[in-house]
């Protein structure tokens, strides 16, 4: 037999074995491990991963937001130089009054037109006829013209100066036509009020009826007269209340230690009833000796004065001019006597009032700083006001309580809400006339008593019958004048002389 190969030959003796008889042996096959693609290792290099990117994508996203903010800065600093460069429009305002001396008119638009300057949006001028030493303060970056009503001097001044509002004081004479004549807006203000009229035959309301409605507009101090102006037909007439002259808040109360009275304003005004105070201060003294009387006036009228003498309290009054110090009489002051028988926004007794000093007075509750923080009596009952002032003087502690009550009753007037109604005022009327009544609505809807302004129109007409019965002989040429009051006096002497020989 021929023989294979080696390679066969060798083959032949290994041993051959089929794989199911491979299975019941204990061979160690290795198995086939599954491969693991997440590990704790791999976990970490991701976590590395997605923070570096993290990292990396804050980076740029601050770098970013810092040139954002440089850009921002760079635009604002360029808008800043800007500004700087251009000049800002500043409405010019001119307040024309008489003077600013001895009044609450003058007082007033001394301060009104500080307040107003200082808000940056106004060149603010006073205009008035006269200066004297006696003249209130007025801030040094506003601005005063002393001006006769000449035209030629009217139409220079505004020529030379870009006044956009002309602004005039119980004024309503020809001076309005003028203004507005030179295109400017013309604002008229009533310091009076319209029951003071109902106290006189020949009223000024009447005297100046057309007058009223030539202004863009007719401010009122008091709310009762927009509602009347309301009722008479008038679409211009707005209210606006006055500033008051001392912060409550920070001036200094009486100690009301003193059994002093005091009488402080004009007194030769039949309105201010000056010869009231004087019959209350004879009757005040019988109730209290050592009471005294200081009367603080720009005048000392004559027939006040031989008043003072047939009543035989001479001893007892004193008379003090025109001061600027007003407030050195207040805070050595027990009771404040205001003794007017008509006002519309009574400085006086707001400042007596800013002092803490009790207050007594005649019955005007159509002016609101009457009807709180005051102890009121029946008008021209002079009586009654001299016992309610001996209850004040009798008892420290009442007029501590009442002057109290006078004090916190101011916080019913602020007067940057003031400023920001004279603010409205001026952008309404650049704005045109539906803005103006769209601001006229919005004061009216806050302040408009229909039926309170009829009440006290109704109840202030009874006494202005009174009133004109006693006075019969006057006009309105002479109304407020001291030469008025003798004329009133002598009137009603003459017509009682005639009646008794009757």
């Amino acid at each position: 037999m021929k023989m294979n190969n080696k390679f066969d030959q060798d083959s032949e003796k290994i041993p051959i074995k089929s794989f199911d008889s491979m299975e019941n042996q204990n061979y160690d096959i290795p198995k086939k491990t599954k491969k693991k693609y997440i590990t704790k290792n791999n976990l970490s290099f991701l976590f590395i991963f997605v923070l570096t990117f993290a990292l990396i994508y804050i980076a740029d996203n601050n770098r970013t937001i810092k040139q954002l903010n440089e850009k921002i800065k760079e635009l604002e600093d360029k808008y800043v130089n800007m500004e700087k460069e251009v000049v800002k429009k500043k409405y010019g305002i001119a307040f024309v009054n008489q003077n600013l001396y001895g009044n609450g008119i003058g007082r007033l638009l001394s301060i009104l037109s500080e307040l107003l300057m200082k808000t940056g949006k106004y060149d603010v001028y006073l205009i008035n006829e006269q200066a004297t030493q006696f003249d209130f303060k007025h801030h040094k970056k506003v601005k005063r013209e002393i001006q006769k009503k000449d035209e030629q001097e009217m139409k220079d001044f505004d020529e030379a100066n870009d006044i956009d509002f002309y602004i005039l004081n119980n004024d309503v004479s020809n001076a309005v036509d003028i203004y507005k004549s030179y295109g400017k807006k013309v604002i008229g203000i009533f310091h009076g009020v319209f029951l003071s009229c109902v106290f006189t035959n020949d009223p000024l309301i009447y005297h100046s009826w057309g007058a009223f409605s030539k202004f863009d507009s007719f401010i009122h101090i008091i709310p009762d007269d927009y509602w009347v102006y309301k009722k008479l037909g008038f679409t211009n007439n707005i209210y606006i209340p006055n500033i008051y002259t001392f912060d409550h808040k920070n001036t200094p109360s009486s100690t009301l230690l003193y059994k002093n009275v005091l009488m402080i304003g004009r007194v030769d005004d039949i309105i201010k009833g000056g010869k009231y105070g004087i019959y209350a201060m004879a009757e005040i003294l019988k109730e209290v000796p050592d009471a005294q009387l200081t009367i603080v006036a720009p005048s000392h009228p004559d027939n006040l004065k031989n008043l003072i003498k047939e009543l035989k309290i001479e001893k007892s009054v004193t008379w003090i001019g025109f001061t600027h110090d007003v407030s050195h009489y207040y805070l050595n002051s027990s009771v404040l006597l205001v003794t007017s028988v008509s006002e519309s926004f009574p400085m006086v007794m707001n400042e007596g009032k800013a002092h803490g000093l009790p207050i007594v007075s005649f019955d005007i509750d159509y002016s609101p700083s009457f009807q709180k923080g005051v102890i009121t009596v029946d008008m021209f009952n002079y009586t009654l006001m001299a016992r309610e002032a001996v209850k004040l003087l009798k008892d420290y502690d009442y007029r501590k309580k009442i002057g109290r009550e006078a004090k916190l009753s101011l916080d019913m007037y602020n007067n940057n809400d003031t400023v920001k109604m004279w603010d409205n005022l001026f952008q309404s009327l650049i704005n045109g006339t539906e803005d103006y009544y769209r601001f006229q609505k919005e004061v009216e809807n806050k302040y408009y008593e229909e039926k309170k302004a009829k009440e006290h129109l109704a109840k202030h007409y009874k006494y202005g019958q009174i009133f004109n019965e006693h006075f019969r002989c006057h006009t309105f040429e002479n109304f407020t004048t001291y030469n008025y009051m003798i004329a009133s006096e002598d009137c009603v002497k003459k017509n009682n002389t005639v009646s008794n020989a009757k």
